[in-house]
Formats: C-alpha cells, sequence, structure tokens
C-alpha cells in the first residue's frame, strides 16, 4: 500500500521522491492545458461568454486561471468558471472543482470541489472521473475508499483520461488491493446501473458486471443473471443466466442458490420445476437469503415443490420476521388461521424441540412489542 500511495503522490506532484507525501493535489494536466489562445481568439471568446455561451465561458475562466493570452487572474478564472458550471458545461464543472481543491480565487473547499467533480463526472468527462479517484483514494474531501477510487481510476481510464492509464497500470504492477479487483468493478457497475453518479446505463452496468463475474465476483455473477433474467441492457438469456447463477451457488453465495431456485420455479427457458426450485431454496435459506426463507415458507404452506407442511412454514415465517421481514408476521397470522389443532401442536412441539417457547412466540407474531421469543439460545 506504501508504494502504491507513493506512486500516487508522485504522479501528483511531478516529483522524484520516492517515500509518500501529503494528501496529493489535483495534477495540472487534469485542469487539460489549453493551446495558446491569440488576443483575436481572447476576443472572440469574451464576445461569446459574455453572450451565455457555456463553453466559451469555461475556455475564458480557464485562459484566466493559467494566464493563457490573458492576463492571470484567479478572480476572473473563477466568475467565468461558474457561470459555465452552473449551466452544466462539464469542463467548467471540472475545473471549477480544482479552483475549490487548490483554494485558487476562494476559500479551499475539499468537500465542495468533489461536488464539482461529481457533476462534470456523470457526463462522463474523463479528468473529473480520475479526479475523484484522487478524491477517494486519498480522502481527500471524502472518506478514504480504496475500491471506489480505484473504480474511478478504471472509469477515467475507459474515458480516455492519459493519467488513469498511468495509475491502473502501476497500480496493477505493484501487486497491491487496488489492482483490478471485482469489487471495483462492481461499482463501477453499480454506478451506471444506479445512475446517481453517472448517468444510467444498463448496457454499461452490465458490461462491468461481466467483468467483475469473469474476476470471480459472485455477487456480480448474480447481478449480471438478473439483467439477463430481464433483459436489462442485454439480451434476454435464461441459460447463461442459469449458469452464473450456479457458478455463484457454488461459492457458497446464497443469493446464488436462491437465483437458481428462482429460474427453476418459474420456468425461465425450460418446464417450470418446483421440486428443484424447493432444494435450491432450502440451500438458500439456509445460507442467510430471507427472500428464499420466505418463498420456501409459501411452498410449504401451499404444498408447490414439497408435500404441505404449515408448522415449518410458520416457523420459516417466524425465522424471517426476527431477521427483519415485516411481512412475515402477515403472511404467519393468515397461516395460523388454516391451520387445525394438530398441526398448532405438531409446531409447538417443533418450537421446543428447537428452545423456543411457543408461547412466546406467538405472542411475538401478534405483538411488535414482544421482542424475546425465546425460552433459551435457539438455533442462529
Amino acid at each position: 500500500m506504501i508504494r502504491l500511495v507513493s506512486y500516487i503522490v508522485l504522479g501528483f506532484a511531478n516529483a522524484l521522491a520516492q517515500t509518500p507525501a501529503p494528501a496529493a493535489q489535483p495534477p495540472q494536466q487534469e485542469a487539460g492545458k489549453s493551446p495558446r489562445l491569440t488576443a483575436l481568439e481572447i476576443s472572440r471568446l469574451k464576445t461569446k461568454a459574455e453572450s451565455g455561451d457555456a463553453n466559451s465561458q469555461a475556455i475564458l475562466g480557464k485562459a484566466y486561471k493559467e494566464g493563457n493570452g490573458v492576463q492571470q487572474n484567479d478572480a476572473l478564472a473563477l466568475k467565468w468558471l461558474r457561470k459555465a458550471a452552473d449551466q452544466g458545461d462539464a469542463s467548467g464543472e471540472n475545473d471549477l472543482g480544482i479552483m475549490y481543491r487548490m483554494g485558487e480565487g476562494v476559500a479551499q473547499d475539499k468537500e465542495e470541489a468533489v461536488r464539482w467533480y461529481h457533476k462534470a463526472a456523470k457526463q462522463r468527462n474523463a479528468r473529473a472521473m480520475f479526479n475523484l479517484g484522487v478524491s477517494y483514494y486519498n480522502g481527500d474531501g471524502v472518506s478514504s475508499d480504496p475500491n471506489l477510487a480505484y473504480a474511478w481510476f478504471l472509469l477515467a481510464q475507459e474515458a480516455g483520461n492519459p493519467a488513469a492509464n498511468d495509475a491502473v497500470k502501476r497500480s496493477a504492477e505493484e501487486g497491491e488491493n487496488l489492482g483490478v479487483t471485482p469489487d471495483a468493478l462492481q461499482q463501477a457497475a453499480a454506478m451506471y446501473e444506479k445512475g446517481d453518479d453517472l448517468q444510467q446505463s444498463y448496457a454499461e452496468a452490465a458490461k462491468w458486471y461481466r467483468k467483475a463475474a469473469d474476476l470471480g465476483s459472485p455477487q456480480a455473477g448474480v447481478k449480471l443473471a438478473t439483467m439477463l433474467i430481464g433483459g436489462q441492457g442485454v439480451q434476454q438469456d435464461y441459460g447463461q443466466a442459469l449458469s452464473l447463477c450456479k457458478g455463484a451457488a457454488k461459492r457458497n453465495y446464497a443469493t446464488g442458490d436462491y437465483c437458481v431456485g428462482y429460474i427453476y420455479l418459474h420456468g425461465l427457458g425450460a418446464t417450470a420445476d418446483p421440486k428443484e426450485a424447493a432444494k435450491w431454496y432450502d440451500l438458500a435459506s439456509k445460507g442467510g437469503n430471507l427472500k428464499a426463507t420466505m418463498d420456501l415458507a409459501e411452498m410449504y404452506w401451499k404444498g408447490q415443490g414439497v408435500g404441505v407442511d404449515r408448522p415449518e412454514s410458520y416457523y420459516l415465517f417466524f425465522l424471517a420476521r426476527q431477521r427483519g421481514v415485516p411481512d412475515a408476521k402477515t403472511r404467519a397470522q393468515a397461516l395460523r388461521g388454516e391451520m387445525n389443532e394438530e398441526e398448532i401442536k405438531h409446531l409447538e412441539k417443533k418450537l421446543r424441540d428447537l428452545r423456543f417457547d411457543p408461547k412466546k412466540v406467538f405472542a411475538y407474531m401478534q405483538n411488535q412489542s414482544v421482542p424475546d421469543a425465546s425460552s433459551g439460545s435457539g438455533p442462529p
């Protein structure tokens, strides 16, 4: 980690030292050095900027920041960059963020810098993506998050940022946890899927989930499978979805078991097989997947893929509610109304065998204010 921090700091400082430096500032090249501007070009920029053209405002602001064709003036740079940024110009947003990060023409405000980087990055501005990587890596205006930092470096690289190419290559060479990890790839996918930090694109999300799945992430495999089932951003493909879910299940990922069960239960790409689905739901439920617990409870209630077993169904609803599923209470109450006396006695015995007090369990499933339904430790 120390060697990689040294690299990041060196890249930003353009120094040759081999030891870590204080938190890095955004590198000069990430502001995008402009070609030299002539007096005529400056005159034309001013005319367009004053008429409200956002792109001209951003270029003029950068010119004042760099002293390019005009006398360097941070106050005027800030003025024109803010006008451009307020109109949604991505370059203006990124460069305004840099001024806040550096405290140029304005009081230094790293959090405000990150806010502007985010606005520009959502428009796929490669320099802003890289600057966000820097911010998250160093905890500069945000909490340090190495994987999220690396996700932004990867996104910046894909968007064509030269500095990101070096960051990705060198960090991978170091062999540290900031290399091409499934977590970083999955975070990039999630940003595209949610549409908060990046413009929403299910196709891009699926692409990044696939990259993470190829590196062995069971979570990404199931996310991609879900998109394949729904044809969300990719062509619908039940067979590939089933393969991905089974792969995730082999890695002891309970949601993978649930996904396999779901495909079998609903007959996606083949004839429905409730019996096979129940087997996978049982594995998923034992692995802690609450959706599987609820679905399996319904199957025992209705005798779908398994024999009717209402005591088992009630017990599963009880476990689900203990683990925070609000609907479990309502379903258990409806189920108990259908249970006969023999089934209730069987349920009571089952609960006692598992070291639960039946009276407390029934009270708990009726009343939110009864938190402890156990007479002993009970199963986990």
